[in-house]
C-alpha cells in the first residue's frame, strides 16, 4: 500500500496559538474560497516524498536514523501567497547552516529512494491557508511588522524533533499523523 510521506517539524501548543490569532486577522483579507489549516495540521516541512511503499518507508527509516540531524532555529517573519500552490504561509528567508544540511540531506534521501524531489530550493514555512490565491492588502510577501493588526511580528522555531508524517484524507479534510520521530542532536560546538 502507498502512503502520503514527509518529513516535517511539528509545533507545541504553546507556538499553535499565536498562528491561530495570525488566521483570524488575516481571514478577512483571504478570497472567500480560502481554507484555514486546523491547528493540528500546523507543522513546518523539511521535504515533501510523496507517494512511497512499504520497502521505501523502510529504507527511509533506516537512513534518517544514521543522519546527523543537529538542532537549528528558524524565524519566520513574513507572509506570503504563493498562487501557483494556492497557500498563505509563514515563510522566512535566512536559513542557518544546521537547516539547510537538513533539506539538503532529506532531497538526497528522497533521490536515493525514487521519491518526490521539490522542484524549488528550500523555503523555511508554515502554511495557514490553503486554496488561498491572493490577499486584498499586499501581493505576494509583506513583512509581519507591516501587518496591521498582527498579533505576531515574528515566529521562531527551534524544535528538538524531526518527524515522519503520514498525509491521509478522511471525513474532515487532510490530517497529518507522526509516524516515527527522531531527536535533533545539539550541535558538535556546543557540547
Amino acid at each position: 500500500m502507498l502512503q502520503r510521506l514527509f518529513l516535517g517539524f511539528a509545533l507545541n501548543e504553546t507556538q499553535r496559538m499565536p498562528l491561530l490569532q495570525l488566521q483570524q486577522c488575516l481571514a478577512q483579507q483571504l478570497t472567500p474560497h480560502a481554507k484555514p489549516v486546523s491547528k493540528a495540521n500546523f507543522h513546518l516541512t523539511l521535504a515533501f516524498l510523496g507517494l512511497a511503499n512499504q520497502s521505501q518507508k523502510t529504507l527511509l527509516l533506516e537512513a534518517v536514523d544514521r543522519l546527523y540531524r543537529p538542532r537549528f532555529t528558524v524565524q519566520l517573519d513574513k507572509l506570503a501567497v504563493w498562487p501557483k500552490a494556492q497557500v498563505c504561509c509563514l515563510k522566512g528567508d535566512r536559513v542557518s547552516p544546521a537547516l539547510a544540511l537538513l533539506a539538503s540531506q532529506a532531497q538526497d534521501l528522497a533521490q536515493q529512494l525514487q521519491l518526490h524531489q521539490s522542484e524549488h530550493p528550500f523555503r523555511p514555512h508554515i502554511s495557514l491557508f490553503r486554496k488561498a490565491k491572493s490577499l486584498s492588502t499586499f501581493d505576494n510577501e509583506l513583512p509581519l511588522k507591516d501587518l496591521a493588526n498582527t498579533p505576531i511580528t515574528a515566529f521562531t522555531l527551534a524544535p528538538e524533533q524531526l518527524h515522519l508524517y503520514l498525509s491521509s484524507s478522511g471525513n474532515r479534510g487532510v490530517e497529518y499523523h507522526i509516524l516515527h520521530s527522531w531527536p535533533l542532536e545539539q550541535p558538535e560546538s556546543a557540547q
